[in-house]
């Protein structure tokens, strides 16, 4: 098993790794996205990949929206932009661990030996911090 560059100070035997279009839902824009548990845990979505900005991660979270969502005849960008300008949600990109999971599923943790990676959340969340 190849050394993840993301592992730090966990025991060898939790094994983290970068995510690939296998452990997210979708890609749009070069990035991969992912639906999370919700507001009460985690978030609404997550986006990583190479090149990471705010703006690109938006832009995927649209088109996640539309495609994976089915917002059909809806327009995710506008409904994204009103809901983060009317305060209901924020994006944050934070450093993220993302842990293998023995059942072949993944958890993910903000911490500073991380990559980066951006959360939809709520403006009290702590990634949004």
């Amino acid at each position: 098993m190849a050394t993840d560059p993301w592992l730090s100070s966990f025991p060898s035997s939790v094994v983290t790794f970068t995510p690939t279009l296998d452990d997210m839902e979708s890609e749009h824009y070069g990035l991969f996205v992912s639906s999370l548990g919700g507001e009460d845990t985690d978030g609404e979505l997550i986006v990583v990949g190479a090149d990471l900005t705010l703006r690109r991660a938006l832009a995927a979270m649209a088109a996640h929206a539309r495609t994976v969502c089915s917002w059909d005849g809806y327009d995710a960008v506008a409904e994204l932009r009103d809901r983060i300008n009317g305060g209901d949600f924020t994006v944050a990109i934070t450093s993220t661990l993302f842990v293998r999971e023995a059942d072949g599923g993944w958890s993910l943790q903000r911490r500073a030996d991380g990559q980066p990676a951006a959360w939809l959340v709520s403006p009290w969340h702590p990634a949004a911090r």
